[in-house]
Parts: structure tokens; C-alpha cells; sequence
């Protein structure tokens, strides 16, 4: 009645049909699944300065305001791994509101955690990864911002999520002149 291609292309059609509603119930389901991450965030000082940019790809020539941050992140994320977990991609950002941009978002520290081994994030008075400057160069108009930890859980089926963890406000001060 059947060859067998055809009884081949049958089985090889059912097989696939049932890989992707498989993949389809990982996918919806990852999210769900219980996890209870522990962290702390603590600020130390806000420090800002003038002066002309260091960054290799960038060059501009003006000077620019930077902000230098100083603070401790204590963190146990092995609860988020599970079999669909590859890896975790943590941040974090400071978001502030200045004149003439609504919304500012500058990630300024990042690692990323592959095993659960490295998953204890302990730092002590670390200090920011990249710099933390103002699009306008002059962090003048800027009353408050925040400091945000983002853990974002990298699966290997599925889609890629953000979780905001812990977010602190602080103000950045203005650069002390130097004295002529």
C-alpha cells in the first residue's frame, strides 16, 4: 500500500509536529518556573570630575562631566538556573531625567554569570565599568537618579527576559571647581 518514503515523510512529519509543540510548552513555561534570587545593592559615594573623554572610540573633543560611583553588590542568583538556563547576563544601570531627553539609561557595571558556581556575586567597593556621562556633557538639570540591578535569564529555548531586581535613588553632585 505504502512505500517506504512515504511511511518515512509521515513519521519524520510527526516527529517535528511534536518537537515544536514540545519547544512551544518550554518556551511558555520557563518563565514560570520558581525562583528566589537574594540581592543588595548599597551605594557609597557619587564622585564627578571634568574633563576630556578617555574612550578609544569615541573623540570628541570637548571636555564632558563624568560621574565615578562606588558601591558593594551582594547577590546569590543560583536560584535562577534551571535546565533551560545557559546563561545570566546581570547589569546595572543609572537612569536619571535630564533637559531636553526624558529618558537616560546608562549601564555602567555588567557581567556574565554562566554556572551556577558564579552565580554569588559578591563585590565590595567596586566602581563603575564604563563611564557615566550626560549626552549634553553637563550633568546640569539632573536632580535625582537611580541605580538599578537587571538580571537578564538567557534560555535555551524561549524568549529572553528582564528582571529589575533592586533599584536605590541618589543624586549626582555637581563637579567642584579647582581653585586658580
Amino acid at each position: 500500500m505504502y512505500n517506504i518514503l512515504q511511511r518515512l515523510g509521515g513519521i519524520t512529519s510527526f516527529a517535528m509536529s511534536t518537537l515544536m509543540a514540545l519547544i512551544v510548552v518550554i518556551s511558555l513555561t520557563t518563565p514560570l518556573l520558581p525562583s528566589n534570587p537574594t540581592h543588595e545593592v548599597t551605594l557609597h559615594s557619587v564622585q564627578t570630575t571634568t574633563g576630556r573623554m578617555v574612550d578609544p572610540f569615541d573623540r570628541t573633543s570637548r571636555s564632558a562631566e563624568y560621574a565615578r560611583l562606588t558601591f558593594d553588590v551582594d547577590a546569590d542568583l543560583s536560584s535562577m538556573f534551571n535546565w533551560n538556563t545557559k546563561l545570566l547576563f546581570a547589569f546595572i544601570t543609572a537612569d536619571f531625567v535630564s533637559p531636553g531627553f526624558d529618558t537616560n539609561r546608562v549601564v555602567i557595571w555588567d557581567r556574565i554569570i554562566r554556572s551556577k558556581r558564579q552565580a554569588k556575586l559578591r563585590l565590595r567597593k567596586h566602581h563603575n565599568k564604563y563611564l557615566l556621562r550626560n549626552y549634553a556633557m553637563s550633568f546640569r538639570g539632573v536632580e535625582a537618579a537611580n541605580l538599578t540591578l537587571h538580571i537578564n535569564p538567557v534560555p535555551y529555548l524561549g524568549i529572553m527576559y528582564d528582571k529589575s531586581m533592586v533599584s536605590i535613588p541618589f543624586s549626582i553632585p555637581r563637579p567642584e571647581k579647582a581653585s586658580k
